[in-house]
């Protein structure tokens, strides 16, 4: 029975850390592996979504619908940040960085002002079932699921639907892609808002787990940052999965035999890792295997 306690243990852990990853990774991996610019407001975008679910909720919305109401203010507003301020930035790294930072101080230390360093918590739904002598939360299990489905739709978008096949275009080739007739312009706006919708959607979920604050979403940006640098851009639903499936499994076995600090320090550096021996992230490296497979 120990033994078995032991595995379901470790697999609720490992499931756990891939949802959670995953979610904080995604819009991200989004924005940056696609468009080339470094969010740094990206766990803004994850804060704005987690406030907009928490006064939704408190205001008599489901939780459910008030996660949904979290991510579209979210894209909304990644839209309409993309309109007056990020589109000023492309092709230009360390000034998208400085820009998208500045916002994050600007957007932390506004809702701080107005709200206060801490508003209302939501609560965790679902509740748990127990094995042995250890609790498991359902919501942490639907959170996976929620990561898993989200993957397999942002890889059915961009794989079988026009705007997907334009959006693709528009990263790739720019120019080419406005001389077929594709609004890049709207292409830009539309990817930023769906990069910050599904922070928003991560802030959302999330903040059924956490206390909500101004600073949020910084406790979820380095993670979401290593992520991404490790799958890498040259496919970027491939590289997420491997990213979070690697770096998950470092950071539970750390966690489970030692501690959260060393299960962290186990997942930087195996990162370090895996961008010495593969500097465009782990999805350049499948794609180059791929080739090479063909070429045979």
């Amino acid at each position: 029975m120990e033994t078995i306690s032991f595995i379901v243990s470790l697999l609720y852990q490992y499931a756990d850390t891939i949802g959670v990853l995953a979610l904080s990774a995604i819009g991200l991996i989004i924005i940056f592996g696609m468009m080339g610019v470094i969010n740094m407001a990206h766990g803004e975008m994850m804060m704005i979504g987690a406030y907009i679910t928490s006064f939704a909720y408190f205001a008599g919305v489901p939780s459910g619908i008030a996660v949904i109401f979290g991510a579209l203010g979210a894209g909304v507003a990644g839209v309409a940040l993309e309109r007056v301020i990020i589109r000023r930035f492309y092709g230009q790294l360390l000034s998208s960085l400085v820009a998208t930072w500045g916002l994050s101080l600007l957007l932390s230390q506004g809702a701080l002002l107005i709200f206060g360093p801490q508003i209302k918590s939501v609560p965790t739904p679902f509740g748990s079932f127990a094995l042995a002598e250890l609790s498991y939360s359902y919501y942490r299990l639907f959170m996976l699921g929620i990561a898993l489905i989200t993957i397999a739709g942002l890889w059915a978008l961009f794989r079988y639907t026009r705007f997907g096949v334009h959006a693709r275009a528009t990263m790739q080739n720019p120019r080419m892609a406005r001389a077929l007739g594709v609004d890049t312009s709207r292409i830009y706006a539309l990817t930023f808002g769906l990069g910050a919708a599904l922070a928003g959607l991560a802030g959302g979920l999330l903040a059924l787990t956490a206390n909500i604050g101004p600073f949020y979403g910084m406790s979820y940006t380095p993670q979401a940052f290593i992520t991404v640098v490790v799958g890498g851009g040259a496919d970027v639903i491939t590289g997420l999965l491997a990213s979070v499936l690697s770096l998950g499994a470092a950071k539970t076995i750390f966690v489970n035999q030692f501690n959260i600090l060393l299960g962290h320090v186990a997942m930087l550096v195996l990162a370090f890792v895996i961008i010495r021996l593969m500097p465009a992230g782990i999805s350049e490296w499948i794609e180059r295997r791929r080739v090479s497979v063909r070429g045979r």
